[in-house]
């Protein structure tokens, strides 16, 4: 079977707790609501690409806890193919406490992530040259490997940059779309770069001679920029949603930006409409729950109402399985 994405990336179960402030040293806070539900870039950027309607697999890792458990049949249910993943006897899943923060929309983490990532040997060829498309978030001896397969056979790599490394820089040349975060941009280029037009553009320029065709830079509520063979272009966020969690929502505008490659889209076409997917999003409790499938997106463009239905059934779907 040929999926339309392959990604490579480490997976994770997100313990998700709201509460109205995140409490100072020895100071208490309430806790509002929680959820379990699974974690990790690829893996939540795959999620949200099926919930649109394209078809993708997952190499990465896995424990034999029941967290792990709980991550592979949430991505069966999701409906993301997970033959490739490796279960690992006697480890435990990697797990991220997410803190929700209601009078903000801000978030912390605390995570532990001991398990390893997929191995260059643990890949299947076939299947990822048979995509159109690989994503990745790291330039680990697998990822390029991965991405030396998928170009030989015509297709193109998607990465992730969330926190600044120089050892990305190596690999750009092996990049055909590169989508970092504002903590990225800010620790490659420094702030002023980050929130100058001019020299955003400048440097977005920069990024894309160093061997992206398309680069963009996410900017939380102030929304996106990028550049493509056509030039710079800079989206706004939408507004008028009230955000509960933010969390997840860098990994979910990727996989609505990977949606829109697939269907053809220019970039600021595509761009507009990831962030109309990671902004519906954050209006439910966890990096998952709120994701709309492609109608309910277009519907939220077109007028701005956000249709539920979906996020209803995820939200009673996380009820019935949480692990905390």
């Amino acid at each position: 079977m040929a999926f339309d994405v392959v990604g490579v990336g480490d997976l994770c179960l997100d313990f998700t707790a709201a509460t109205p402030r995140i409490p100072t040293t020895d100071m208490a806070a309430p806790l509002l609501y929680t959820t379990s539900q699974g974690g990790g870039k690829v893996p939540t950027a795959l999620v949200a690409l099926r919930r649109l309607g394209g078809s993708c697999t997952l190499f990465s890792t896995v424990g034999d806890d029941p967290a792990g458990r709980f991550c592979v049949q949430e991505l069966r249910d999701a409906g993301v193919d997970v033959r490739h993943l490796v279960c690992l006897p006697g480890q435990r899943t990697n797990l991220t406490i997410c803190l929700a923060e209601q009078e903000t929309g801000g978030r912390s983490f605390i995570g532990k992530y001991e398990m390893r990532s997929v191995l260059p040997e643990e890949l299947d060829r076939e299947t990822i040259q048979e995509a159109k498309f690989l994503h990745l978030w790291s330039v680990s001896d697998a990822s390029m490997q991965a991405a030396d397969w998928i170009h030989a056979a015509g297709g193109k790599v998607v990465f992730d940059a969330d926190r600044f490394s120089p050892e990305f820089e190596q690999a750009l040349p092996k990049i055909d779309v590169f989508i970092c975060s504002a903590f990225y941009f800010e620790g490659m280029f420094g702030a002023d770069a980050l929130w100058d037009a001019d020299r955003r553009e400048a440097c977005l320029r920069r990024l894309r001679e160093m061997g992206p065709e398309i680069v963009v830079v996410t900017l939380g509520d102030k929304g996106c920029a990028g550049m493509d063979g056509t030039g710079y272009f800079a989206e706004p966020a939408y507004t008028g949603i009230q955000v509960v969690d933010s969390t997840g929502a860098g990994d979910v505008f990727h996989g609505a930006f990977l949606y829109g490659l697939l269907q053809g889209w220019g970039a600021p076409e595509t761009a507009r409409f990831a962030s109309a997917v990671s902004a519906v999003k954050c209006t439910a409790l966890g990096g998952r729950a709120g994701i709309p499938d492609a109608a309910a997106t277009e519907q939220f463009m077109r007028t701005g109402v956000i249709d539920r239905t979906l996020q209803k059934q995820w939200e009673t779907y996380y009820a019935a399985h949480t692990l905390l």
